[in-house]
């Protein structure tokens, strides 16, 4: 079975206090003290980006680690010198937020992007927070290229279609996501309002999930010139992650 989570935004990297989802992706690999790896390329491995990683996963029932490109090894780190045994050995790989275009090169650069889709394949959740959702789709709009406003991008394309992430957050996006289907140059997409996450099984959306009251997630697509934005339904997550 193949899964992928795409949050919109929100869990560690985005809230001060402990947040539903983290505890929740820790119910999806179905084991006790499942592996849990933070992939912070997005953000150039920002120290404070894994620091935050380690508050949330260091007091949770998990095996914690983290893959840095541009930090000298530090405790829990996943050594570049083994890392396709490193990725593969995980039941989760959960990718940070920050500029989509880098780090997909770095990743490409690595052989990263073959790694995580033979990770895929032999059943490691593949999960991620605004860059770290809209990594997996075929394309996403994404403020990358920056002072150019949101473009799209060509991604990983391990799930089909478009993904806008912090949906409702930010007008511009919303208007840019509907320009960008307008002039045909993305497919229909999955819009993901901050505080919500869209679970895929096998390339197919399994459930929509929420844990902050009027988010969820959008399919946009447009038809004769109209842009059509529906809602999923969505299953709210309870405090304790269950």
């Amino acid at each position: 079975m193949q899964r992928i989570l795409a949050l919109g935004g929100g869990g560690f990297l985005m809230e001060d206090a402990a947040s539903p989802i983290d505890a929740y992706i820790l119910t999806l690999p179905g084991k006790r003290k499942p592996k849990v790896c933070f992939v912070s390329t997005a953000s150039g491995d920002h120290p404070d980006h894994i620091a935050k990683f380690y508050a949330a996963y260091g007091s949770l029932d998990c095996e914690p680690s983290h893959l840095a490109f541009f930090r000298n090894p530090t405790s829990g780190s996943i050594a570049l010198s083994n890392l396709e045994e490193g990725v593969l050995g995980q039941d989760v790989v959960f990718v940070g937020g920050g500029n989509t275009k880098s780090a997909l090169a770095v990743w490409r650069e690595w052989h990263l992007d073959s790694i995580f889709r033979r990770a895929l394949s032999s059943g490691v959740l593949l999960a991620g927070m605004s860059a770290g959702a809209m990594c997996w789709f075929e394309s996403g709009l994404t403020d990358s290229y920056w002072g150019n406003g949101y473009q799209p991008l060509p991604c990983l394309g391990f799930l089909p279609g478009a993904c806008g992430v912090h949906y409702h957050a930010d007008g511009q996006r919303q208007s840019r996501l509907a320009e960008a289907l307008r002039a045909g140059v993305i497919p229909a997409a999955m819009a993901i309002d901050d505080y919500a996450g869209v679970l895929y099984q096998n390339g197919a959306v399994s459930k929509v999930l929420s844990w902050r009251h009027g988010a969820t997630a959008y399919t946009v697509e447009a038809n004769a010139g109209r842009v059509i934005e529906t809602p999923h339904e969505c299953t709210t997550i309870a405090p304790s992650g269950v």
